[in-house]
This record gives C-alpha cells, sequence and structure tokens, in this order.
C-alpha cells in the first residue's frame, strides 16, 4: 500500500477518535484571547476563505502530516449575517456538540486559533463572490454532515477544506482538487486556497 494512502488512512481514523481538522478546540475554550483588529475585520467580504492552525495534538498531527509552506489545520468561509461577520465550516462531531455544517462567530472562530495563524484569502474573479457564502448557507441550511470518510465522490457529507473546493467547482468553475486523485494527504491541502494566480491574499498573520 503507498504511504500516501496509509497516511490518509490514519489521518481520518483519528477523526473518529480525535477530532480532525480543528483538533481539541471548542469554542469557549481558547488557549489565549487572539482576535483581529477592527482595521483587519474592515478588509473582510462575504465569501472570503478562512484558514487557521487549531490547537491540540491533533492538529500538530495534522500539519506535521502535510508539511506546508503554511502552518495550518482548518478551514471556513466567512460570510455576512445579521450586521456582523462569521465563519461557516464543517466539523466533526468528535469536537463539538453537533456534526457537519456550524456558523460561529468571526472573533470567536479566530481565538480558538494558534496564535498568529489566521489567514484570509479571496477569490480571484470577476463575478460576485457573495454567491460562495451564499452557498455555505446553503449547506448549513440543509445541515449536512462531516465527511469521517474524506471521500469527494460522496456529495452526503463535507470535510472542511471538501465544502469550500465543491463550492468553487459547482459555482464558479474552479477546480481546486484534481479528480484523478486519491491521496488524502495530497487532495486535501490547504495551500491550494492560497494560489496566487487563483487567490488574493487579504490577511496574513504568518507573514510568509
Amino acid at each position: 500500500m503507498k504511504r500516501g494512502v496509509i497516511i490518509g488512512m490514519a489521518v481520518a481514523s483519528m477523526v473518529i477518535v480525535g477530532g480532525l481538522l480543528v483538533g481539541a478546540e471548542t469554542e469557549g475554550a481558547a488557549i489565549e484571547r487572539y482576535s483581529l483588529t477592527n482595521d483587519e475585520v474592515a478588509l473582510l467580504q462575504d465569501g472570503d476563505l478562512i484558514l487557521r492552525r487549531g490547537h491540540g495534538w491533533v492538529s500538530d498531527v495534522i500539519a506535521n502530516v502535510l508539511k506546508e509552506e503554511y502552518d495550518l489545520s482548518h478551514c471556513g468561509i466567512i460570510a455576512e449575517h445579521e450586521g456582523g461577520l462569521w465563519v461557516i465550516h464543517s466539523v466533526s462531531n468528535s469536537v463539538s456538540d453537533s456534526d457537519g455544517m456550524q456558523a460561529h462567530r468571526l472573533q470567536a472562530f479566530v481565538s480558538q486559533s494558534k496564535h498568529g495563524s489566521v489567514v484570509v484569502t479571496r477569490l480571484r474573479t470577476d463575478r460576485d463572490r457573495s454567491g460562495i457564502a451564499l452557498r455555505a448557507k446553503h449547506y448549513l441550511r440543509r445541515k449536512v454532515p462531516f465527511d469521517h470518510r474524506f471521500d469527494r465522490n460522496d456529495t452526503t457529507s463535507l470535510f472542511c477544506s471538501e465544502l469550500i473546493a465543491r463550492i468553487l467547482q459547482d459555482g464558479y468553475g474552479l477546480a481546486v482538487f484534481d479528480s484523478t486523485e486519491s491521496d488524502l494527504a495530497v487532495s486535501g491541502r490547504f495551500m491550494r486556497f492560497l494560489d496566487s494566480e487563483r487567490f488574493e491574499m487579504v490577511l496574513d498573520h504568518q507573514k510568509h
């Protein structure tokens, strides 16, 4: 069995027992207060993508497996709601009271991140990017569960980066993941949302 497949299976197993993609963090359990400034929040738009590194050993495993330039373990979509900004994302029920699609206030999402790890990017397109947030709200209303199998061919459940990839594919014709890829360690890479040809950097707390 190929090393990448073995890694993928190991990571998928850890979701069940420890909660992949968000690590051990839950709302209200931040290790230290971490937030965006008012000026930074003012830069954000409906449909932006937010990525972060979570706390906990599972987040450590994800970062160590992916070995990416940026230190990341989770991602979501920024959406305007009730006059404020929220983050819509997919979370495993192993680290949350509910499984799958969830929405948290922006600063609450940031506070659960490893200090200095938040990155925000924006799709380069002439089209209205608010459609990204609208589609995320659609999945949220449907209460789509978390994809514990990491099967991108299964349309009934979604893991965090799969949520974004599917919305960009269906709504904007952008193929973030190669359909021929089967290796989780490759197909789930967060750096695809930082590709400067496809995405504009809005905030970079990691300052690469």
